[in-house]
């Protein structure tokens, strides 16, 4: 038996407000949602790039940041350093002049015959030990070191004292056994120079750049 094929108007099977798609116009329209889709993802994944590049760009903008500031802070504490040496430095220098100042004002404050006594008796400290003495001063200052010998024979008994043209006013010579000490007060003050400048060395000159 032969099949039965019914053909009906294609408007008479649409339900209402709905239109019928021509082939042609049908694959332009499925072309056209895809093409939407793919720019859509497009999109989000230029989004999703440019984010991380965003983020990777801060980063390396911080962690370049973190080491200028760092290297910055090491050159200031560098600098720093220097200048507190440098001012200290000059503090000390400073202070080493005030003291020689100050030394040398009292020591001009006191005569002649008042250095030359204290003069011999530091130059005694130092013979202490010997059992013959011989001291020579300035003809001027004679007098002044009999005027202590009763005082210096509790430490030497045979002390003997010359008079010395050759000798400036504050200067005196001691001979004894232990050895010949030839002692002033300008020596005394260069002895202290010498020991501030060890202690507090003159800063070396720094070549030029």
């Amino acid at each position: 038996m032969d099949k039965f094929v019914s053909i009906k108007p294609l408007d008479s099977q649409l339900e209402p407000g709905k239109v019928v798609l021509k082939a042609h116009d049908y694959r332009h329209l499925v072309n056209y949602d895809t093409l939407v889709q793919e720019m859509a993802q497009r999109d989000q994944e230029r989004e999703q790039q440019a984010s991380q590049a965003l983020h990777e760009a801060i980063q390396a903008g911080m962690q370049q940041g973190r080491a200028q500031a760092h290297d910055q802070v090491v050159l200031q504490l560098l600098g720093f350093t220097v200048k507190m040496h440098d001012n200290l430095r000059n503090v000390e220098l400073a202070m080493v002049q005030v003291v020689l100042d100050a030394v040398q004002q009292i020591l001009h404050s006191f005569d002649d015959r008042e250095l030359v006594a204290s003069t011999v008796r530091r130059g005694m400290d130092l013979v202490r030990s010997s059992k013959k003495l011989i001291i020579r001063v300035h003809p001027q200052m004679q007098d002044v070191v009999l005027e202590q010998l009763e005082e210096w024979q509790r430490m030497i008994v045979h002390i003997e004292v010359l008079p010395d043209t050759q000798l400036k006013l504050d200067e005196c010579v001691l001979e004894s056994d232990v050895g010949i000490i030839h002692t002033s007060v300008e020596q005394q003050i260069e002895s202290l120079i010498r020991a501030l400048r060890k202690t507090f060395p003159l800063p070396k000159i720094r070549p030029a750049q």
